[in-house]
């Protein structure tokens, strides 16, 4: 067992753009897909996503600098550094919980699909880390192993669940056939999204706003594509950030407002297209694996591929909420009373907060924005109130704090609503396990349900024929 586990940390910690093939590679093989043509899907898939970071270190690259500029136009000095994704998922995997939550996400995988509680494989073993830095949180609270790992499991299961009711409005909204998302930090959002949508829907007025992509293109004409958009887009932040920027003469500071206009348009380009050849790889195995669950079990069972909420941020709608949201996060943070983290270099990570949220919102530009807006608010918070539980977390996985901080969060599973739900109820921990069960197994079972009826709903049509 040991070394499986060892196996299986290793290929982890080869990063996802090389995990995921292999991973697909193996899935292919599995269903019988020819050697070579299962091989370029994973190859096509690993292009894919390093196309996909590679236009969000783009992103990245002149962003940073715009936010601290921002941040030192508005004197922000609060006391709770972000670390940003790579430093917390580090944190997540350097605990007892990170080293046992790949098996353990493995075999709760198996077992939902065996029992027909999800319509998932989840290839994303990667971004099982999210699951982990909840467990690592209840951990440095509790030292309870057992119980932290119960709480990682109910945040997978609930994600897993999420996802499946989620994929349908993916195939729809982001374009993504086969595909769904069950990833710790976009999954999150969902719940809130669905409430404040139904709210939104009933408030006279507000109900009648409507923005998707197509949106923007009518009503703004040639204005409202996405290279123009992006522009348009880039340009008001470059303005935001370097126009009251001192020590930069008038070329320089029109200089760097164009360069952030060009790269958001070029991001806004370039980015679906890294996401097409991501799904150039996953078809041919998604279409592989449908028809071997098809051939082995009766009915007309869809079996979704999990991916990293990466493939869904190459809608233009994606695109345009998490950027206009960075400066909206930093007025927050500023105003906001009882905040102490300073969002900084995680902010770009906003395109994978949103995709989830803009398929719940149907596309819609407006509702997506309002909906993040909120849990903006709601992460600072959360974030604030996190912080010195994350920094224990941190030491004890031999993390090492940045120079000048005594506390440390991240703008993704540090300032989210699934792991600050589970630190809060940690020490109620009979009642957590009673109730935590209740609700993953109502949860799979309700899941399992919805499965059964889109089965019926694919056979029936075909037996009447």
């Amino acid at each position: 067992m040991k070394d499986i586990i060892n196996f299986i940390m290793y290929i982890v910690s080869l990063g996802p753009t090389v995990m995921i093939p292999i991973v697909m590679l193996i899935f292919g093989l599995a269903v019988r897909v020819p050697f070579t043509k299962a091989l370029r899907g994973g190859l096509m898939v690993g292009i894919g996503f390093i196309g996909l970071n590679a236009t969000v270190s783009i992103l990245t690259s002149v962003m940073n600098p715009a936010i601290q500029n921002m941040i030192k136009i508005m004197h922000m000095n609060l006391q709770v550094i972000d670390v940003g994704w790579p430093s917390a998922s580090a944190i997540a995997y350097g605990t007892a919980v990170g080293v046992s939550i790949i098996p353990l996400g493995i075999l709760i995988n198996i077992l939902m699909l065996v029992s027909k509680t999800t319509s998932t494989i989840d290839v994303d073993i990667w971004d099982f880390w999210h699951f982990a830095f909840s467990g690592s949180l209840v951990f440095a609270l509790t030292k309870d192993i057992t119980f932290s790992l119960f709480c990682a499991s109910m945040n997978m299961i609930i994600i897993m669940v999420i996802a499946d009711r989620t994929a349908p409005l993916s195939e729809k909204y982001l374009g993504l056939p086969g595909i769904s998302i069950p990833h710790g930090y976009a999954g999150s959002f969902v719940p809130i999204a669905i409430v404040m949508n139904w709210i939104l829907e009933r408030i006279p007025g507000i109900n009648k706003v409507h923005l998707d992509a197509k949106g923007f293109n009518k009503k703004f004409g040639a204005w409202g594509e996405p290279t123009l958009l992006g522009f348009i887009i880039g340009c008001a932040i470059g303005t935001l950030a370097y126009v009251a920027a001192p020590g930069l003469s008038i070329p320089d500071k029109l200089g760097k407002i164009m360069l952030m206009g060009v790269t958001l348009s070029a991001v806004m380009i370039i980015t679906p297209k890294m996401a097409a050849l991501l799904l150039q790889g996953v078809i041919p195995v998604s279409g592989a694996i449908q028809k071997y669950i098809q051939k082995k079990f009766s009915g007309k069972r869809k079996i979704y591929i999990g991916m990293d909420t990466a493939v869904g941020i190459g809608s233009p709608v994606v695109l345009a909420c998490a950027t206009l949201m960075i400066p909206v996060a930093l007025v927050f943070a500023f105003i906001l009373p009882g905040n102490q983290f300073m969002p900084t270099i995680g902010l770009v990570g906003f395109v994978f907060m949103f995709p989830l949220i803009v398929a719940i919102c149907h596309g819609d530009f407006f509702r997506s924005f309002i909906i993040g807006a909120v849990n903006v608010v709601l992460g600072l918070w959360i974030a604030t109130n996190l912080a010195p539980l994350v920094t224990r977390a941190a030491r004890s996985a031999k993390f090492s704090i940045p120079k000048g901080s005594s506390l440390i969060s991240s703008i993704d599973y540090g300032s989210n609503p699934f792991p600050w739900v589970f630190v809060h109820i940690a020490q109620f921990k009979i009642l957590v396990y009673i109730l935590g069960t209740i609700l993953c197994v109502g949860l799979a079972l309700w899941n399992r349900k919805k499965i059964i009826e889109s089965e019926k709903a694919v056979v029936a049509p075909a037996d009447s024929k």
